[in-house]
């Protein structure tokens, strides 16, 4: 070149080759910052191509230039850059790049760099010449300083011979790209133009909202705020890491399950004294390394997910309020629903949601059928939660993402396992409490077998959770060939099993645990019920440790392999019972305990109050408390054959 001079870089290639390094998309952003750095108002880029591929990429501003008197004292050395002890331009912008090393990002684009400058210098316009090229990426040249034809300062780049990826790299995205990352910029200094390839960037376009927020760090020093920026059009879950003043850094990788985005588009700035400190140190690339910077993730990330969860939930009550207003809604209004049915109008709010969204058809049905399908939706819910997967893949026909996604919201977060498990507790709940009316108010006309046998056959987990109704009003020998038949063995002796050596011995519920000990050993529970109304006695004790004795003598059972635990329930003990219910170094109850077998009395109130103990936390939980009303409503609703009469005429 003419009338020019070679000045050298004072760094090893290595060290130039690593400040260089770059992708296509950061190298343009590097070029970008420069212009802005450089007071640009008006930035035009375009990325010049032919039928071979990309051939030449051009930034063009109306910036202040560099001059001669710049090139020479700053462009020789990294760190030295006229930034590093500024932070503002002379318009009063905040300055991005301080470390002089954006120029180096042009070579990861292409093999040779061009600068065209026009300056200003005492009333008088200056047109210089910069070229460098990555063979000798330690050296460039600058031409001397001539008298400009064109009176107004502008800066052009060429960068050209690019790269071979940069030769056949889709630029399709380039400009959503750019609008992410200098948004922020633009919105706040909107007299500011970057044209992309004949697009004006123009981020109150592309923006649907954007809220700030500050960020509260126990014990690091200086300003963090969170700003998010809600994108109509683009596709984003952008987190970018910026400096005190706005500008953006770089984008921070995440990952992906610590945002959750609803399915929002969106670039989050987290803005902090502490990011320009970290950038300022050259330790940007470790910020995942250090508790400070964790700190300000996690608080971040935490303000985003909030953000979200609260724009979702204003988003569902403006839509719960229209359903509402027009009579389709199929709940009943409460104030107080409870966790029960609240998780059921949870899960229905999506679903019904995802029908309007979805389906163009009940957007256009009359308010009759609105109101019809919504009620179809609402029963399917109550009676059969987990069909709502099946309506949303195949009625709505949601995409493999959206179907993940709802999958998980049942996985996860067990809104229909919730309202399945909290209608058996309140049940469980409703059922005891009738119980304790049952064997307590109404013990002279409840009988025996007719009634309250029949009502415990379906009720069993009262006496133990890990037992399931195997078999009940069977010969204590049925019950034995029952027995055989699980340890997976027959037995062709039907003699009938002998009490005492007289009779015959029977019971009237027996439960079977339904997960083996181990394999080839069962538990088995045999309950001897009374009525309310018959006390435990002694006589009592006597005929459930005949039963055990029956268990204990007969040689069709396998001792070793089993594991027997008999109880005899009714309302009250007489004196000898109730002696022999509190044997000192036996469990409360238990009248015998030997090898394999142990033998309890109990009275009604004691399997009550044990079963409700269970089901305690749950119930707190739930916060739900079963009254007359409701365990009465239960007790007619599963078992009001059994009911004794004088209460079924209550109902």
């Amino acid at each position: 070149m003419s009338n020019s001079s070679t000045l050298k870089v004072n760094l090893s290639d290595d060290h130039l080759k690593r400040v260089s390094r770059a992708n296509p998309i950061q190298a343009i952003e590097e070029l970008l910052w420069n212009s802005l750095d450089a007071d640009a108002t008006k930035i035009f880029l375009r990325v010049e191509s032919n039928e071979i591929g990309n051939q030449t990429i051009v930034i063009e501003d109306n910036g202040s230039g560099i001059s001669e008197k710049q090139a020479s004292k700053y462009l020789g050395f990294i760190g030295n850059s006229w930034k590093a002890t500024k932070s503002e331009t002379e318009s009063g912008r905040p300055i991005h790049g301080q470390k002089g090393e954006g120029r180096f990002k042009a070579f990861s684009l292409g093999r040779v760099v061009d600068w065209e400058s026009v300056y200003q210098q005492d009333g008088s316009f200056y047109r210089l010449t910069i070229s460098l090229n990555s063979d000798r990426a330690n050296e460039f040249s600058v031409s001397t300083a001539t008298r400009s034809k064109v009176n107004k300062t502008k800066s052009i780049i060429r960068v050209s011979e690019l790269n071979k990826k940069v030769a056949v790299h889709n630029f399709d995205e380039l400009k959503n790209k750019l609008t992410q990352t200098f948004s922020s910029y633009l919105y706040a200094y909107p007299n500011i133009e970057i044209t992309v390839d004949g697009y004006l960037i123009d981020p109150n376009e592309a923006i649907e909202d954007v809220n700030e927020y500050t960020l509260e760090l126990e014990d690091v020093a200086g300003t963090h705020q969170i700003k998010i920026i809600e994108w109509l059009e683009i596709s984003s879950k952008q987190l970018l890491l910026c400096k005190n003043n706005g500008t953006v850094l770089k984008e921070h990788k995440f990952q992906p399950n610590r945002i959750r985005n609803l399915g929002y588009s969106f670039s989050a700035y987290i803005i902090s004294d502490y990011i320009t400190e970290l950038n300022s140190d050259s330790s940007l690339d470790l910020i995942d390394m250090d508790a400070d910077s964790k700190k300000l993730l996690d608080a971040a990330y935490q303000q985003i997910n909030e953000h979200f969860k609260t724009k979702r939930s204003n988003e569902r009550l403006l839509r719960l309020q229209g359903w509402k207003e027009s009579g389709i809604y199929p709940f009943e209004e409460n104030n107080d629903p409870g966790v029960i049915e609240t998780a059921k109008r949870e899960i229905f709010d999506i679903i019904a949601s995802k029908v309007e969204d979805n389906l163009p058809k009940f957007a256009n049905s009359n308010h009759k059928t609105k109101k019809f399908t919504f009620r179809l939706l609402s029963q399917s819910l109550e009676n059969n939660p987990q069909s709502m997967q099946a309506i949303m893949t195949e009625v709505l026909n949601l995409n493999t993402e959206e179907q993940n996604e709802f999958a998980k919201l049942l996985e996860k977060t067990s809104l229909s396992h919730i309202i399945r498990s909290a209608k058996i507790v309140a049940d469980r709940l409703d059922f005891l409490e009738s119980l304790n009316t049952l064997v307590f108010d109404h013990k002279k006309s409840l009988l025996e077998r007719d009634q309250l046998h029949k009502i415990l056959e379906s009720e069993s987990w009262i006496f133990d959770e890990h037992f399931a109704l195997a078999g009940s009003e069977k010969r204590l020998e049925e019950v034995l060939n029952i027995h055989l038949k699980i340890l997976g063995k027959r037995c062709e002796d039907d003699s009938n099993v002998l009490i005492n050596n007289e009779r015959q011995g029977r019971v009237d519920l027996m439960l079977s645990k339904s997960v083996e000990v181990r394999p080839g050993h069962k538990d088995f529970l045999v309950v001897e019920l009374k009525r309310p109304n018959k006390k435990i006695d002694n006589d009592v004790i006597g005929q459930i440790m005949g039963y055990a004795q029956a268990v204990n003598n007969d040689e069709r059972f396998h001792k070793s392999n089993c594991k027997w635990k008999f109880i005899a329930v009714s309302n009250q003990f007489d004196d000898i019972a109730e002696m022999r219910a509190n044997n000192i170094g036996l469990p409360k109850g238990c009248v015998h305990q030997e090898n394999s077998i142990e033998i309890y009395v109990m009275k009604w109130s004691e399997v009550i109050t044990n079963a409700k103990a269970r089901l305690k936390f749950y119930q707190e939980q739930l916060n739900y408390e079963a009254d007359t009303e409701s365990s009465m409503s239960y007790l007619h609703e599963i078992h009001n054959e059994f009911v004794p009469e004088e209460i079924r005429e209550q109902a």
